[in-house]
């Protein structure tokens, strides 16, 4: 079975996230069909949810590009329109020059203004970091995938590779 990312059709945050963001939505159970009060479906406005991935690029760049392509599979299954910067950026840019670094974080920076919801995969870098402290700025909700699915997307990101 293919890992989704289980999120409120209502404000976009689960039980998964609660103990990261208290006060958020009482979502609880992903994979089931138990939703929060305020629950509504996810396209009532007419389109799919736009979604910021948030994941590494340094370090292993090849292996992190790899894994941002599965996490952007992974928000396409669970109904989601991914938007993820640094596998398009990393296409034309060199993340380890100081200034095409630069630019493509503050590309980023722009494409998340238009994004629904952040959603993370791991532990933030610096970079990731940043991308976190603008959504918050801009109110845009946070969501952290569990460890165990991102886990199980790296697993079939180095399957495919």
């Amino acid at each position: 079975m293919k890992p989704k990312i289980e999120f409120c059709g209502n404000c976009g945050i689960g039980a998964l996230n609660h103990r990261t963001a208290p006060g958020a939505c009482d979502y609880f159970s992903p994979g089931t069909k138990r939703r929060c009060n305020s629950w509504t479906a996810a396209r009532i406005t007419n389109r799919e949810r736009v979604v910021y991935i948030c994941s590494p690029l340094r370090g292993d760049i090849e292996g992190n590009l790899r894994r941002a392509a599965a996490y952007s599979r992974a928000a396409v299954e669970s109904g989601a329109v991914p938007m993820t910067p640094h596998l398009f950026y990393a296409s034309f840019l060199d993340d380890t020059k100081k200034a095409d670094r630069i630019v493509g974080m503050a590309m980023g920076i722009e494409m998340l203004k238009r994004c629904d919801e952040l959603w993370v995969f791991g532990k933030p870098t610096e970079g990731m970091a940043a991308e976190i402290t603008e959504a918050e700025h801009l109110q845009i909700p946070i969501i952290y995938v569990p460890e165990d699915t991102v886990r199980e997307l790296n697993e079939r990101s180095n399957s495919n590779g």
